[in-house]
């Protein structure tokens, strides 16, 4: 009896022991390599910090610990080590490896390591998400929709967005505080609705009213299927996890895109309509694909057909989690700053209206290039305000930073790249907290890779592929606002400037003025 009690002892005993000295080799991975690294933090603090916080808040305490990250050990090496759960990753200190991982040695480094299942959820297979040859693939579809001329098809649903939005702002009253972030929400949400979904008449309003849009992008961004440690090992073991078939987004917002779509698709096909927008150029690769592949008999046409439409579900929600927040974030900071600095804004407003003066077709890719001041200000915006504070990537195979054998990435490691740290870093930027846009008006050679480490959207192949789209969304609106609008703080309200949850701005119709208004060293006068 006792040695069947012995053996038993022994089977227990021999898994705990392993466990305790993998747990301790853990937590002491970065010493036994001789990295400088953050002491590992709590397992249950870290339980506690992911249970609490929605994703949007739990990318925001993260950006905060990697600024941390970064300034305790900045100039200690390449790169630092850390702790999460139970991996260990790296955080990026020197702009040189950050130019290999991003550009030179980007084909060890092109996975950002997120979970996606294509077949059972289209909306998580998006750009961001994949890597390797699919996201090549994709990424090389989408190129071809930024082209010049695509560019000004889509500005003109912009522009038409854009003088929606002034009339709605034409029945406010003066003087009194309004919260501009609820309209330029509806203006980036409309967009996309417009441009990706094809929601841009009365007829598909009345069945898939924005409101009900706008919910369910915001159920698919920010709602997690499964709790954080599940969701943590979906992306530390993707494949296992796909051949059980499970998928992260909410199968109500599953159903209600693959619906709207189908149904608009269908439609265009049914009366032969053609539109200039985004739908409809995604929708004639995915034709020319079937077509194809049709004529090749790779597959059973049914089958090849719903792949088909999974993959243009997941193209289209790229432009949604990319266009929609983000254009948001920017648009409400560059208001912000503008109504903080009225010479500034008034210097902006100047601008588009001499370039208006020249430019009679306000529809045009052109017009908007030509707004340099607006420009300046929106890349410093980006800096100082940045649309994904920190970029995530994943080593494909063991990786030793040049020069310097000690410091070896592993493969399967992720990789943090603190851009809000970076941004803010007086090395690259003097007075890095000040609102500067002039900072920008240098050579491109200087911007990027150069004196100026500037990562709004990316640099090296993974860059933000919609970038030009963004700007033209964001700067075709602003023409708008500030050639109708003077925007101004109310001294009373104080806000934060990391989040601005909302963004209460007094407004002056510049139509209804008779005297023209100019600005002497911030001071307002008339001019007879």
């Amino acid at each position: 009896m006792w040695l069947i009690l012995l053996i038993l002892g022994v089977i227990l005993l021999v898994p705990l022991i392993s466990l305790i000295i993998y747990i301790q080799y853990w937590h002491n991975y970065w010493r036994y390599k001789d990295i400088p690294h953050d002491r590992p933090r709590p397992l249950l603090e870290i339980l506690k910090t992911l249970s609490k916080h929605g994703i949007k808040e739990q990318a925001l305490e993260d950006s905060k610990y990697y600024t941390e990250l970064y300034e305790k050990f900045k100039g200690s090496g390449p790169f630092c080590g850390f702790y999460y759960l139970l991996d260990t990753r790296i955080l990026i200190l020197d702009s040189g490896v950050m130019h290999q991982i991003l550009v030179k040695n980007f084909s060890n480094f092109n996975e950002r390591g997120c979970y996606y299942n294509i077949s059972e959820d289209p909306l998580s297979a998006d750009l961001l998400s994949f890597g390797g040859q699919a996201w090549q693939e994709m990424r090389l579809k989408l190129e071809s929709l930024f082209h010049e001329t695509e560019l000004n098809s889509y500005q003109k649903v912009m522009q038409r967005e854009s003088e929606k939005l002034v009339k709605m702002l034409d029945k406010q009253k003066e003087d009194l505080l309004i919260d501009m972030k609820t309209f330029l929400h509806h203006y980036a949400l409309s967009t996309v609705a417009s441009l990706v979904f094809g929601l841009e008449d009365e007829k598909w309003l009345q069945k898939y009213p924005l409101e009900t849009f706008d919910h369910m992008t915001h159920l698919a961004l920010h709602t997690r299927r499964h709790d954080p440690y599940l969701s943590a090992l979906m992306q530390r073991y993707p494949n296992i996890f796909r051949r059980f078939g499970f998928v992260t987004t909410p199968l109500n917002v599953q159903n209600y895109f693959h619906a709207l779509l189908s149904e608009v698709i269908s439609e265009r096909e049914t009366y032969s309509e053609v539109k200039e927008d985004l739908l409809q150029n995604l929708l004639s690769i995915v034709t020319q694909e079937l077509h194809t592949h049709e004529m090749e008999n790779l597959r059973d046409s049914r089958e090849l057909k719903k792949h088909l439409l999974n993959e243009l579900l997941a193209q289209a929600f790229t432009f949604v989690r990319a266009g929609l927040e983000p254009t948001e974030k920017t648009l409400t900071y560059i208001l912000y700053e503008l109504a903080k600095d009225l010479v500034l804004q008034q210097r902006v407003r100047e601008e588009i209206l001499q370039q208006r003066a020249v430019n009679e077709d306000l529809c045009n890719y052109d017009y908007v290039q030509s707004l340099k001041l607006l420009k300046l200000i929106m890349k410093e915006t980006v800096r100082l305000h940045p649309i994904t504070p920190y970029l995530i990537r994943r080593t494909l195979s063991d990786y030793t930073v040049p020069n310097n054998p000690g410091y070896l990435i592993p493969k399967n490691t992720y990789v943090i790249i603190p851009v809000q740290a970076i941004h803010q870093d007086p090395c690259f930027y003097i007075q890095p907290k000040l609102f500067n846009p002039e900072r920008f008006n240098v050579a491109d050679d200087d911007i990027a890779g150069g004196s100026l480490l500037w990562l709004g959207c990316g640099i090296g192949p993974r860059n933000c592929v919609g970038w030009h789209f963004a700007q033209l969304q964001i700067l075709t609106l602003l023409t708008f606002l500030l050639s109708e609008y003077e925007f101004s703080l109310d001294i009373h309200q104080q806000l934060n400037d990391d989040s601005l949850d909302t963004l209460p701005l007094k407004i002056k119709s510049l139509k209804r003025r008779s005297e023209y208004v100019e600005y002497v060293d911030g001071v307002e006068s008339l001019v007879e």
